[in-house]
């Protein structure tokens, strides 16, 4: 009887504290023209530009699936060495959002190259991705190697079907998540969706997606990462579909025609880092021919935000080597 009535308890506290203040979610390019966007690939994403546009240019790849580039922003300090270009995919934070049915990987690179060709002219780019923009980098780099210098992959998932099941596993997420997941569920409900089909949903999965992290921490927190506005839909589309149709994601490879390319790729994982840290990237390494691989003791997943000085110094001194 106790023990029911303090759960009964606890869900009406819950529930109240679902009806405090609405949320709101920021808008996209295509509701504020405001926002410095820039259109290609008959797209008008959420972009921002940092450096000359003289200097080598370096693209940088948000996580996700559907993510925002704002938890990278740290790394526009490399503008003094490169114009660096950042972007959040179709579909994710401030850009536009499409049907989950239109999100595909295929279209992401097409986006990418549309990107690169516009900011890049005919000069090889530096790629810079974390996470699932590590695993977007890698596979342009296979469908496009002249036009990649240098590869900067902190911390992809899995490039292939046999490392996949070592990103995607995970055992009991502990209670601190599991009660984070609760009072989303239940705060979803104070969005104020101003008309927006997408902002509840978005909102939603963004809570999730950083509750996630929890378990790739040094200290088992949920990490405070900023970021915008995430894409429900594009989290639907593949991490949803993965799910869903098994097919599907034993299809899936990032690593297709790496082994083309002859540049310095530079593997960037964190010491706390459990199912994506040193073993999956050593996996991932050997796809690569002229790869090395750098730790970063103290730091889990998002390693530029947990260690953003040890990783702005390996980033520097890998963008600087000679070839």
């Amino acid at each position: 009887m106790l023990r029911t009535l303090a759960t009964f308890s606890g869900l009406l506290l819950l529930a109240l504290a679902a009806r405090a203040a609405a949320i709101t979610v920021p808008a996209t390019t295509d509701q504020d023209p405001a926002l410095p966007s820039l259109t290609a690939n008959g797209y008008r994403f959420h972009a921002e530009s940092f450096g000359d546009t003289g200097k080598p240019v370096l693209i940088v790849l948000h996580g996700g699936p559907g993510g925002d580039y704002r938890y990278l922003l740290g790394l526009q300090a490399l503008s003094d060495v490169r114009r660096v270009v950042f972007y959040d995919q179709r579909g994710s934070g401030l850009s536009p959002r499409v049907p989950a049915e239109t999100i595909s990987v295929e279209g992401y690179l097409d986006d990418l190259d549309a990107i690169v060709n516009q900011v890049s002219p005919g000069r090889p780019i530096d790629l810079l991705g974390h996470s699932w923009g590590a695993m977007l980098a890698s596979a342009y780099t296979g469908r496009h190697p002249d036009k990649v210098r240098r590869l900067v992959l902190a911390e992809p998932g899995f490039l292939d079907k046999d490392t996949m099941e070592a990103a995607m596993g995970g055992g009991w997420p502990g209670w601190a998540v599991v009660g984070g997941m609760a009072r989303a569920w239940l705060s979803q409900w104070r969005v104020d969706s101003g008309g927006d089909p997408h902002a509840r949903r978005d909102w939603l999965i963004g809570q999730m997606m950083t509750l996630f992290q929890a378990g790739a921490t040094c200290d088992g927190r949920v990490p405070a990462l900023e970021g915008w506005r995430a894409g429900g839909a594009v989290y639907d589309a593949m991490i949803g579909r993965m799910g869903d149709d098994p097919a599907f994601a034993a299809r899936l490879s990032f690593r297709r025609g790496v082994e083309a390319f002859a540049g310095p790729v530079l593997l960037m994982t964190g010491g706390c880092s459990p199912r994506m840290g040193e073993a999956q990237q050593r996996r991932h390494m050997v796809h690569f021919r002229n790869a090395r691989l750098v730790n970063l003791p103290d730091a889990g997943h998002a390693l530029f935000n947990d260690q953003p000085e040890a990783a702005m110094r390996e980033v520097r001194r890998f963008l600087d080597a000679q070839p």
